[in-house]
């Protein structure tokens, strides 16, 4: 099935870290219809469950022997020892329908300290997945849930405050989408001053997402009052 698609940030609720279960992570993008179910840390393995849906009639999908969890602070890889309930490809998972979903495991190894931020890498050649950005931090999280709650039951205010803070404690890390969410709430709020200098600030960056959430941008009603 591997037809490509950008997905925005998932919402979730989170737990702890080591020796536990982090439920539904933030990410940044991802480059098929997929989520992640959850992260479960042990002392010597990582196990993710990922879910995919199936957008088109006939769909099929795989997962290649080779993937790897890049740890984005310091550039190190964890291997993928064996996944579940996913073929082998080139072996494939047949949907039936479009809409249908595959939950399935993947396994890896773990790092020496527990990563706050990380890709989840398939390694092949041709329409490979993968899911740029996933949060392992727990504060992070939490402020972006929070961000998200206020911004769904219409509280600009206390949501822009919570996407800024979850900015700014973590400047390293290397995506852009909280950008994107407080650009958009200054201009909802029609204070497009700031909006368009949170927009400038976001061209000057070196955030890796950077074109994909300008672009975003530029399909919104209010990118006029951001390029004059």
């Amino acid at each position: 099935m591997k037809k490509i698609t950008l997905l925005i940030i998932s919402l979730v609720l989170t737990v702890g870290l080591s020796g536990q279960v982090i439920t539904k992570p933030n990410f940044a993008l991802a480059t098929h219809p997929i989520v992640v179910d959850n992260v479960n840390f042990s002392d010597s393995l990582i196990t993710i469950t990922l879910t995919i849906q199936n957008k088109i009639k006939g769909g099929e999908f795989c997962a290649s022997e080779i993937m790897y969890l890049l740890e984005l602070k310091n550039k190190s890889k964890a291997y993928m020892l064996r996944s579940a309930g996913i073929p082998t490809c080139p072996e494939t998972h047949k949907f039936e329908v479009p809409g249908e979903k595959l939950t399935f495991q993947l396994e890896f190894s773990a790092f020496d300290e527990t990563p706050q931020y990380i890709n989840i890498v398939e390694d092949c050649e041709d329409n490979c997945f993968s899911i740029y950005g996933v949060i392992l931090d727990e504060k992070m999280n939490e402020d972006i849930n929070q961000a998200f709650g206020y911004f769904k039951s219409g509280n600009l205010d206390f949501a822009l405050a919570s996407f800024r803070t979850a900015a700014r404690e973590n400047p390293g890390y290397p995506f852009a989408f909280l950008y994107g969410n407080i650009i958009e709430i200054y201009a909802l709020q029609e204070n497009y001053e700031k909006a368009k200098r949170w927009y400038q600030f976001l061209e000057t960056s070196t955030f890796v997402d950077k074109e994909h959430v300008m672009e975003q941008i530029s399909r919104k009603d209010f990118f006029d009052q951001l390029s004059d």
